[in-house]
């Protein structure tokens, strides 16, 4: 990132030049009886700066130091830095001793410029190498702030903020569309069928199986994660990609050989995934033909009985019952039986194939949707890079 020469008027400097860590502990007693706004790597998200899932909390039920923090702070995620957990605060607070709390000198180095720098994927790149610890890598606040920074003046530096603030702007309307898209497609189908799980439309009920056949996924050798049995031409999808799709699993990140496909089985585009392990109940319709473990199983619809688009769209429902139906354990989930003895609805096929003309019409403006958010991530994440190198603003 720091390999081009830097335009006139900028410098190379340590981040300890420009910026201290500012960690004050804050004790429990401290932060009794009143409500604190406690900050947790849980509540930064990742990539994106933005606070997710944030309210105050009772400091009576923090029970260990804190760091304080106030809106003059950059608070960054030391945990897995490859997360890229960065939050700018508008706001006082305490927070994890798993983010440290940066101050910079606000003559030398606003603090936006160093938030946007700090979520770079080259410097996220660059730090998570220089981290320590296997399973729970960190970083060392010393390795932070022996990196090394483009500092340009700060006029500088505001225009490029701004130029980097218009953008997330944008893509955060996008990432609203998306939202009342995936809402148009729920709600239409609410006002089509009713809730499934309560059925007040008085629906025929049925079990699973009765509309669909269900086939558990394989993967017989133990333990899972054996080398030789990946990194071929065959997809591979676990409850987690289930999870991550928004119902519709166009892409996959792991794959299986020829090895692995003889203790796995091989199942055809279009069959619903539903997880039965870890996130149960939690569905997707394939866009690939995959392979998957034990814990999903594949819903085949019957053509005569039930649609593919309104089956997945309704068994969403009934995720919440699923999980009841589950065994308390240390690793809940349900076995083939519970699901195909689920209780569902069964409306008129031809019902069912309207709403699914209509979904497929929406999901068309998911797609461009999903494509433009792809591009606005992808001019982000070159314009950052551009920005700290003097090719956004010399």
């Amino acid at each position: 990132m720091l390999k081009k020469e830097l335009p006139e008027g900028w410098r190379l400097v340590k981040l300890e030049e420009v910026a201290k860590i500012d960690n004050k502990a804050v004790s429990p007693d401290e932060m009794r009886g009143e409500l604190q706004n406690y900050i947790g790597l849980e509540n930064i998200e990742s990539n994106t700066g933005q606070l997710v899932s944030f309210s105050e909390t009772l400091g009576d039920d923090i029970k260990s130091n804190k760091f304080g923090f106030t809106e003059e702070h950059i608070l960054y995620g030391k945990l897995r830095p490859y997360l890229n957990k960065v939050y700018l605060p508008d706001f006082a607070g305490v927070c994890s001793t798993d983010i440290i709390p940066i101050k910079p000198d606000s003559d030398l180095l606003i603090r936006e410029f160093l938030g946007y720098f700090l979520r770079t994927p080259e410097f996220v790149s660059m730090i998570n190498a220089k981290s320590s610890g296997a399973n729970l890598p960190r970083v060392n606040p010393k390795t932070l702030l022996d990196v090394y920074i483009p500092l340009p003046p700060i006029e500088t530096q505001y225009k490029i903020v701004a130029i980097l603030e218009k953008t997330e702007a944008t893509q955060r309307l996008r990432a609203e569309a998306d939202a009342l898209t995936q809402k148009l497609m729920q709600n239409v189908f609410l006002e089509m069928f009713g809730d499934p799980a309560t059925n007040p439309k008085g629906w025929d009920i049925v079990k699973l199986d009765a509309i669909a056949v269900l086939q558990r996924g394989k993967f017989s050798h133990r333990p899972r994660n054996e080398p030789r049995f990946y990194g071929g031409s065959y997809p591979f999808i676990q409850t987690g990609d289930i999870s991550r799709s928004g119902g519709r699993l166009t892409t996959f990140s792991q794959t299986l050989n020829d090895e692995g496909l003889k203790i796995s089985k091989l199942f055809k585009k279009g069959i619903i995934v539903i997880a039965i392990a870890a996130n149960i109940g939690d569905t997707a319709i394939l866009d690939f033909d995959s392979c998957f473990p034990d814990s999903v199983v594949g819903v085949s619809p019957m053509p005569d009985k039930a649609n593919p688009i309104f089956t997945e769209m309704m068994l969403r429902h009934y995720k919440n019952i699923l999980w009841d139906s589950a065994p308390e354990t240390a690793q809940r989930n349900i076995n083939l039986k519970i699901l195909s003895d689920l209780n569902v609805i069964l409306p008129p096929l031809d019902l069912q194939n309207r709403f699914a003309k209509i979904a497929q019409s929406i999901q068309v403006t998911r797609d461009i949707q999903n494509k433009s958010a792809v591009e606005k991530s992808s001019l982000l994440n070159n314009l950052m890079s551009k920005a700290f190198t003097g090719e956004l603003v010399a």
